[in-house]
């Protein structure tokens, strides 16, 4: 069945790639049934042969502690057929060992108990098999005694009830419970352990494995010397401390997987001498029970496995601290900010990266080499350059993205963002600079600047030439008022007897026509010049009503009527008046020329000033023309976007960008009498002052200069 699913959908060559993979997943359950078993059966004997008369229990009984071990690494599914693995093993090692069929089988079950708990606990804890750290380790210690624990009075009560050999209820379960103790701590770490780190220490380099040879073998030679040569008249207490150094080394060096086979070496050499008249402990197997073993076994067990897994847990930490560390060095290196670590007191630099090096033209010099010699941040500010954003990180306060003007080593200006965080070195409070280059920036934002206030000049030099007759016409006007009261002063001054007050009035006039012509000429000097925008406050009404006259003459030339509205008490606003000029001037002749194509109709244009409610004031300009024929009217402000067959479509859309950094707006809308609507609206300086003239002023810095 598991064959035909594999091969629904695949052709037969796939089919016969995939059947062996399948048969090798299939099989493994059953090798790990068949390695149990074995296992198992020589665990038996090993635990039949470490049992010394009068007591029925084993001083180390192997097999609870292998089935342990081998369900904790099986996956559950698996645990039936491991156990069912050990039934035959069981009966025919305990059966050659002489062992009556009713304690053999009470012996299985609670053999079995023991492991089935043993694992679940282990498992249900959150032990992991790699016994990596102090808590698996503390999880595996309670389970090395939580389990025998548990099962040790089924066994005493099966071996009371059955009457094998003479012992008290409670010497059994003692017995029992440290004789399996002893065999979980011993023998389930080397399985654990070594199962899920073969490769690992297959790997080892050749240096470490000779390392773990001479340990070994020394730990063999002491522990022979301590427990099996039967010099127990010499010094039976202090050769119990030979084999403690090499344990410790065990546990240092290598961790659980080396000190857990030490452990067993030892605990097995331990036993085996006392059961053969040899050893330190060779009076505890004379005595009704080996607890002194036992304890001694216990004692070194649990402390060296858990000194075993901090050390382990220690390396683990510092692995990962220096691949953080690593990590952070090389992001630290490879930053496109200049970075670079002060101390806080004098504001030496500690540490720099290859960008902080390269920023301030330090040709590869580094801290550990340049001794001292890279300058604080501090002293590379520009002069006239205020510290005080900056300064304000000693007062433990972290700055963010502070601009400031600094010179390198070549005396070369840069622009930049600094960030200071407050860090502890060290146990010393330093501070991380963080330096964000935007000299490019900057020079960009001022190329397109210089840009944008060639094309704003252009546009508006472009207006006044599309009205030069009719400034010509306005300007002619008061020149020959002038020419003309002139040449009548002259006359009545040929007189014998020239009338004063005649004389006095044909000058008065010259005067105003003059002023006139100056005035005409001012203005236009006004728009024609180029600087930089200057923010004054503006009688708005007063602004509409020159922009008017200015171009009057094109009104009478072009016979549009012009109906003006300037609301009463118009408060000022805040603005450049040679910019609102340009709009409005835009504004009205975009007007005109919709309105000139429309031949045989009235043609009129109405400006009014309002002061609206919420604190602005409007200038709307309306056209009696056909009208925005696009939808939505917006898009007339686009860039490039234009209705005239020679224009360029940048008027509007420059209008518009001044109307916002103005904190205004500019809008467009069609009036129901088929004409266009252009609503200029302004911030009251009254309202600027009630609310905050620095958005204002942000905005006016990306204005187009005159």
């Amino acid at each position: 069945m598991v064959f035909s699913e594999i091969r629904t959908g695949v052709d037969s060559d796939d089919a016969t790639a995939v059947r062996p993979a399948a048969w090798r997943d299939g099989m493994r359950p059953l090798w790990a049934a068949v390695a149990v078993a074995c296992v198992y059966f020589a665990g038996v004997k090993i635990g039949l042969a470490l049992t010394f008369a009068p007591s029925p229990i084993s001083v180390l009984w192997p097999p609870n502690a292998l089935l342990l071990a081998a369900l904790i690494l099986a996956p559950f599914r698996w645990w039936w057929l491991l156990l069912l693995a050990a039934f035959p093993a069981h009966l025919v090692a305990e059966l050659q060992g002489g062992v009556p069929t009713p304690m053999v089988l009470g012996w299985l079950a609670s053999n079995a108990s023991e492991a089935l708990l043993g694992a679940a606990f282990f498992r249900l804890a959150g032990g992991k098999t790699e016994l990596a750290t102090v808590r698996d380790v503390a999880v595996f210690c309670a389970t090395a005694v939580i389990a025998p624990f548990v099962s040790s009075f089924l066994d005493a009560a099966l071996v009371q009830s059955l009457g094998w050999r003479n012992v008290d209820y409670w010497t059994l379960w003692r017995d029992r419970f440290t004789s399996n103790t002893i065999a979980t701590l011993t023998f389930v770490p080397v399985v654990l352990t070594w199962a899920s780190s073969v490769r690992t220490l297959l790997q080892t380099p050749p240096r470490r494995k000779l390392e773990g040879a001479a340990l070994l073998s020394g730990l063999l030679l002491v522990s022979v010397v301590a427990f099996d040569l039967g010099w127990v008249d010499v010094a039976p207490a202090s050769v119990l401390y030979l084999p403690v150094p090499f344990l410790i080394w065990a546990a240092l060096r290598f961790g659980l997987p080396t000190i857990s086979l030490s452990l067993t070496i030892v605990t097995f050499l331990i036993i085996w001498g006392a059961g053969h008249g040899k050893g330190p402990f060779l009076l505890s197997v004379h005595h009704e029970s080996a607890l002194a073993i036992q304890l001694f076994i216990v004692s070194l067990a649990v402390p060296l496995l858990l000194l075993a897994a901090l050390m382990q847990e220690r390396r683990a930490a510092e692995l990962k601290l220096r691949a953080s560390e690593g990590l952070l060095s090389s992001a630290f290196q490879a930053s496109p900010d200049a970075i670079a670590i002060s101390r806080e007191s004098d504001n030496a630099i500690l540490q720099a990266n290859d960008r902080w090096l390269e920023l301030f033209g330090y040709d590869g010099d580094r801290p550990d080499r340049a001794g001292g010699r890279i300058s604080s941040i501090f002293s590379r500010l520009d002069a006239g350059q205020a510290a005080g954003p900056i300064e304000s990180h000693a007062e433990h306060r972290d700055a963010r993205d502070v601009e400031v003007a600094l010179r390198d080593r070549r005396g070369e200006l840069r622009h930049v963002l600094v960030s200071m965080v407050t860090i502890e070195n060290q146990g010393e409070r330093c501070a991380m600079n963080i330096v964000r280059d935007i000299t490019g920036q900057r020079r960009a934002e001022v190329e397109e600047r210089e840009q944008r206030q060639q094309l704003t000049h252009l546009t508006r030099v472009a207006s006044l030439s599309d009205l030069s007759s009719t400034l010509a016409h306005e300007l002619n006007q008061p020149l020959t008022a002038i020419l003309s009261n002139s040449q009548a002063a002259l006359r009545l001054l040929a007189l014998e007897s020239p009338r004063l007050s005649e004389l006095r009035t044909i000058l008065l006039d010259i005067v105003a026509a003059d002023k006139r012509a100056g005035l005409l000429i001012h203005h236009l000097r006004l728009l024609m010049k180029k600087g930089e925008g200057e923010f004054v406050p503006i009688e708005v009404n007063h602004l509409v009503s020159d922009v008017l006259r200015l171009m009057h003459g094109e009104f009478v030339t072009r016979d549009i009527d012009v109906a003006v509205s300037l609301a009463p008490d118009l408060p000022q606003v805040f603005g450049d008046r040679v910019q609102i000029e340009q709009v409005l001037l835009n504004l009205v002749s975009n007007a005109y020329e919709a309105m000139e194509a429309q031949k045989g109709r009235h043609k009129s244009l109405s400006v009014a000033t309002a002061h609206e409610h919420d604190g602005t004031v409007q200038i709307v300009v309306t056209d009696s023309g056909p009208g925005l024929p696009v939808d939505p009217p917006d898009k007339i402000f686009e860039p490039f976007f234009t209705t005239k067959g020679d224009g360029l479509g940048l008027g509007l859309s420059i209008c518009r960008k001044i109307a916002r950094a103005h904190g205004g707006s500019l809008t467009a809308e069609n009036t129901e009498a088929g004409g266009a609507r252009l609503r200029l609206t302004l911030v009251a300086a009254e309202a600027l002052l009630r609310h905050d003239r620095g958005a204002v002023w942000r905005e006016a810095a990306e204005l187009p200069a005159r």
